[in-house]
């Protein structure tokens, strides 16, 4: 008997310890990230257009999502689960492939723009009025290439792969738990995701998309691959900027 009752306050303690680190992901990480949206730096790039500040900006947020990771990692920890639980199941080995894959159709996306850059002009007023999201430099596109890879892989690891699958395992129908995570996607995006109608419907259109993805496959590789090339091919927006 006395086993039986501590066996059910240990599931009872995991279930409430999975319920907490659920909120911290699902509430927490998104506050964290709208905060640093907030930022002076961040202002100084995306209110006042100083493109210098577009390293250290992303460096922060490649900072915050590592982090996020391995706190996510930590939690699955806590439950005996792996990143397998929730979708990623590629071995180290694979893993290094995916990576090996992408650095080179990175490299050679990169390569394209930095030659066809060589041959058109570019229109100073266009490019100063191009979002600073996007690199506008040689040493902001090769930077690019590391934030695109931790945005496509980190972002589906925590917001498909586990806030989906923590909120089924909490008795939420799998199609219905993709809209709270598709609001903590929008959110971590910062201000100008929720100022900004259209880009608040981009955002969680791409959420919604993406958690569709999740539900149906149950894997999230097809997710990384698809967030890689999307975001990856935003190096090229340089070429709105070509004097005509």
């Amino acid at each position: 008997m006395k086993k039986q009752i501590l066996t059910i306050a240990l599931k009872y303690t995991t279930t409430n310890r999975s319920k907490i680190n659920l909120l911290i992901v699902l509430i927490g990480f998104p506050i964290i990230y709208f905060i640093y949206s907030l930022t002076p730096w961040a202002k100084e790039l995306f209110v006042k257009g100083n493109s210098n500040l577009f390293i250290p900006f992303w460096s922060g947020v490649i900072i915050l999502h590592w982090t996020s990771v391995v706190v996510v990692k930590a939690f699955l920890k806590q439950e005996n689960k792996k990143l397998r639980d929730i979708g990623y199941g590629l071995n180290t080995k694979k893993t290094l492939v995916l990576i090996l894959l992408y650095f080179i159709v990175a490299l050679l996306v990169f390569g394209f723009t930095e030659m066809s850059l060589k041959y058109v002009p570019i229109d100073k007023y266009k490019l100063a009025g191009l979002s600073n999201f996007f690199p506008k430099t040689t040493a902001q596109r090769v930077f690019f290439i590391i934030t695109v890879f931790t945005a496509g892989f980190c972002e589906e690891i925590i917001y498909r792969g586990y806030v989906i699958t923590k909120l089924t395992e909490i008795k939420i129908n799998k199609w219905i738990a993709i809209i709270p995570a598709g609001f903590a996607f929008v959110f971590i995006h910062g201000i100008v995701a929720i100022t900004a109608y259209s880009q608040f419907l981009f955002y969680f259109s791409f959420a919604i998309v993406f958690g569709l993805i999740f539900v149906s496959s149950k894997r999230l590789l097809p997710n990384i691959i698809i967030h890689l090339l999307i975001d990856l091919s935003a190096m090229m927006a340089i070429f709105q900027a070509i004097l005509r």
